[in-house]
């Protein structure tokens, strides 16, 4: 049984605020990765500097993929603080901030304070939420969103109050507006099951047909898409709830297709460097879950997830955030009852990634792969030498000082020594040496190359996969074949495309360059 001394409970405090605070100060510093964040940006510019906030453009074209809520959250802070990285992501770091306060909230309701605390440090120091909820997309704001019905719906079951049915409604309308259907899904479907479990039919069916609930829904999005179909038509719908919603349930879009099990292993690196203890947590909590319907209700949530993006076709890794709430409660409730040295394999496995993965990227580039990813790999000694096996050791050494510090001057259990240090030291690995080791050798390239272009102070005809050169660029891209004269940023794979050409500038498999007249 573990005893959390004030001391204990202190340290928790420290290192979830440690970590919200490197977690900032990582963001800031990051270039926008493409294809996603760049994306957003660009729309988000548009929308500031056009004044639109209607029908958001993706270099002056009306961007469809995307529902609005986004655009309406980065444009205004465009137009305030510029179009540094942290102003698009600072949504998505204020939707995972509430999304933390949701998950103490309905531990010290249903469970406990002590699991409320280490949930969210689970969560705040899992390597799906740092990467992708916390990007300047909208997975972070619909995770607290859905994080937010779910934990009304559950309210509702055990109160019966009509109030929460009304907040459910505003939770998946919000929802709605961020990424579209997919928000009404879930809750729908997992609410559905559980009730159905719990021989609720009845409670479930008054919430479903409850009219006041029905007119928040409606109030909150309507507006927008009537207004987007009366401005584009049927194209709107054709691209958007066709294409965009039902199109990735029943085909695999731009590629991202896979078998059905696909996210077993996405789990595997999702909640790293929490791992060992989900796969625990979600046993504990199905081997004890005849004991308190809020286990059913976590299982039944994380499953619904799960099996609702095995069956879409199209499968991207971060789909699987939304179910990550509960697995963060499971894994608070039972972090006890895991043996200390599964932390240690996990973050020792990680190490040893980090160690041999510069040489295995450099034997995928003299291996010949695509053209692109062997022109993007050939910086990989480049990358090396800017001090990344001095980070590396200096990152292992202090994660060590650091638990030495917690046993033995500090007095702390080990067990709770080794999930505080594994936690932070692992979090100083993806933060302060892959992310920016990813962002060097992928996006240093477009900074570089929009840098030269703008100098140039000319149009520039540009492949959309790389939509940040548009925002550092400082203006919209034209996705089109160029005539003779015309600047075309593209990569390396595309040259074949304008047979007569002058290259300006190249790096890492991108290329500036002049159609030749």
């Amino acid at each position: 049984m573990t005893i959390n001394t004030p001391r204990v409970i202190a340290l928790r405090g420290v290192f979830l605020l440690l970590i919200l605070i490197v977690t900032w100060f990582a963001m800031t510093r990051l270039p926008l990765f493409d294809e996603d964040e760049g994306e957003y940006a660009e729309v988000a510019v548009e929308m500031a500097k056009s004044h639109d906030y209607i029908t958001p453009t993706l270099n002056g074209t009306p961007f469809y993929e995307k529902p609005i809520l986004a655009f309406w959250l980065e444009a205004p802070l465009v137009e305030v603080f510029g179009t540094q990285p942290w102003v698009f992501r600072l949504p998505s770091e204020l939707a995972c901030l509430i999304w933390l306060w949701l998950i103490m909230t309905f531990a010290k309701e249903y469970l406990n304070t002590d699991t409320g605390r280490l949930a969210q440090l689970f969560c705040a120091s899992s390597l799906g939420v740092v990467v992708s909820a916390q990007a300047a997309a909208m997975d972070g704001v619909l995770s607290a969103v859905i994080a937010a019905g779910l934990f009304d719906i559950y309210r509702y079951f055990k109160t019966a109050g009509q109030s929460y049915v009304i907040r459910v409604y505003l939770w998946m309308a919000l929802g709605f507006l961020a990424k579209g259907p997919i928000a009404v899904a879930i809750p729908l479907i997992a609410s559905a099951v559980f009730f159905a479990m719990e021989k609720k039919w009845a409670l479930w069916f008054r919430a479903i047909f409850y009219v006041p609930a029905w007119i928040v829904f409606l109030l909150i999005t309507l507006p927008w898409y009537v207004m987007q179909y009366h401005l584009m038509g049927q194209a709107f719908i054709d691209y958007f709830l066709l294409r965009e919603n039902l199109g990735r349930l029943v085909g695999g879009l731009q590629g991202h297709t896979g078998h059905w099990w696909y996210y077993l292993p996405v789990l595997l690196f999702i909640a790293l460097p929490h791992t060992a203890l989900l796969f625990h947590g979600v046993w504990q909590g199905f081997v004890n879950r005849k004991k308190d319907p809020v286990l059913r209700f976590l299982l039944i949530w994380f499953a619904t997830v799960f099996v609702v993006f095995s069956i879409a076709q199209t499968k991207l890794p971060h789909y699987l955030l939304i179910g990550l709430t509960p697995l963060f409660l499971l894994m608070g409730l039972y972090h006890g009852s895991l043996k200390a040295r599964w932390w240690w394999i996990v973050l020792g496995i990680e190490w040893i990634v980090m160690a041999i993965l510069p040489n295995r990227l450099a034997i995928m580039h003299s291996e010949g792969h695509s053209v692109y990813v062997s022109a993007l790999l050939s910086r990989i000694t480049e990358v090396i030498a800017q001090g990344y096996y001095s980070h590396l050791l200096l990152m292992v050494i202090t994660t060590l000082l650091l638990a030495g510090l917690l046993r033995y001057q500090l007095k702390v259990t080990m067990a709770e020594t080794t999930r505080l240090s594994v936690m932070f030291g692992s979090h100083l690995l993806l933060l302060y040496l892959l992310l920016p080791a990813v962002a060097n050798l992928q996006e240093q390239p477009v900074i570089d190359l929009a840098r030269y272009a703008k100098k140039l102070n000319e149009g520039v005809v540009a492949d959309n996969r790389m939509p940040s050169f548009a925002v550092l660029l400082g203006q919209p891209t034209q996705n089109r074949h160029a005539k003779p004269g015309e600047l075309v940023f593209l990569r390396v794979d595309q040259l074949m495309d304008y047979p007569h050409h002058q290259i300006l500038q190249q790096e890492g498999g991108l290329v500036l360059l002049r159609v030749d007249r």
